[in-house]
């Protein structure tokens, strides 16, 4: 067994452990402690020495980080790159880093510090590898999905309305307008801001649209029961998405609740998405695209395909790369 050092947010991990958060949100983290691995769950930090005060106390056999931020783990990185730190360090990158020719050689430098880098999207490695900022020998695409067991303990409902619980990029204004057309009850949990989107006007500009309820929440993943009791109750689940900034697989997890509850989805179509996985839901792409969905789900009697998507069989695909069963 060995002892696996995470650097990512804390309260995730703090979150899953009080039974409110599925165990996808650590990316396979939780699943090394049940296969009986040592996990050391620490919070990532933008300070430099973060990483290297971490891995000096702890003294870990791998390092796992879930969601790689260049920027917050540059001094591990070049020090594994340069062969000082030489313990494997493991890695999901979510992004594209940005640049090419010249600009690629920072971020490849860095991430030839990882053993290995997951990729939660085919065409981010893709672009990846095209940019030479990773070879392709050392990164993998693996089907990131649902924590099974949690949603198996999920009842679910048809209570009639459409479910909106995103706050990534988020196209609410082509979303009001389809169900100001189509007069189909929507609800809309979202926060008041992330990531330089700002929805603060929301519930004024939908408290004259009788079919349309909007709750504003802190921003926090501790809010997520909230969301899920809505959703399992909802007909269907919608994912709007803004088409002038899909550059990375944002709407992933909206598609991960879908598969996990087994509810309809209507989403933007997003290029970043699998085309096989999205199958079993509609891609949408305006206003005509989204009226039409929600009629069509409105007056269909189809069942949802169990998903064969979910983070345990992601965690075994890890486990192999990571030779964790050695």
């Amino acid at each position: 067994m060995y002892k696996i050092l995470y650097i990512g947010d804390i309260s995730t991990y703090n979150y899953y452990k009080e039974g409110k958060n599925p165990s996808h949100w650590l990316y396979g983290a939780a699943e090394m402690e049940k296969d009986g691995h040592k996990v050391i769950w620490e919070q990532e930090s933008s300070n430099l020495w973060n990483d290297w005060k971490l891995v000096r106390h702890h003294q870990p056999d791998i390092i796992f980080i879930p969601n790689l931020n260049l920027h917050n783990h540059k001094l591990l990185l070049l020090l594994s790159a340069i062969g000082i730190y030489r313990k494997p360090i493991f890695a999901y990158l979510h992004h594209t880093p940005k640049g090419k020719g010249i600009k690629a050689i920072p971020y490849a430098i860095l991430l030839s510090g990882c053993r290995h880098v997951f990729f939660i999207s085919k065409k981010t490695m893709s672009e990846s590898i095209a940019n030479r900022v990773i070879k392709g020998i050392k990164c993998s695409y693996i089907e990131w999905g649902a924590d099974s067991d949690f949603y198996r303990n999920i009842k679910t409902k048809d209570k009639g309305y459409f479910m909106s619980t995103g706050k990534e990029k988020r196209d609410f204004d082509t979303l009001i307008e389809a169900f100001k057309i189509t007069g189909e009850p929507l609800k809309i949990i979202t926060c008041k801001s992330h990531a330089g989107n700002n929805y603060e006007n929301l519930p004024a500009l939908c408290k004259d649209i009788p079919n349309i309820e909007v709750i504003i929440t802190e921003n926090s993943g501790g809010n997520y029961p909230k969301m899920l009791h809505a959703m399992a109750d909802a007909k269907a689940l919608v994912c709007p998405l803004r088409q002038d900034k899909l550059n990375y697989c944002v709407g992933l997890s909206t598609i991960v609740d879908a598969e996990g509850l087994g509810k309809p989805l209507i989403i933007t179509h997003n290029p970043y998405h699998s085309e096989k996985r999205m199958r079993p839901f509609h891609r949408v792409r305006n206003v005509n695209d989204w009226v039409s969905a929600i009629r069509e789900i409105q007056t269909s009697k189809k069942v949802m395909p169990i998903s064969p998507y979910n983070i345990q069989h992601c965690y075994e695909k890890m486990k192999v790369i990571m030779r964790l069963n050695t």
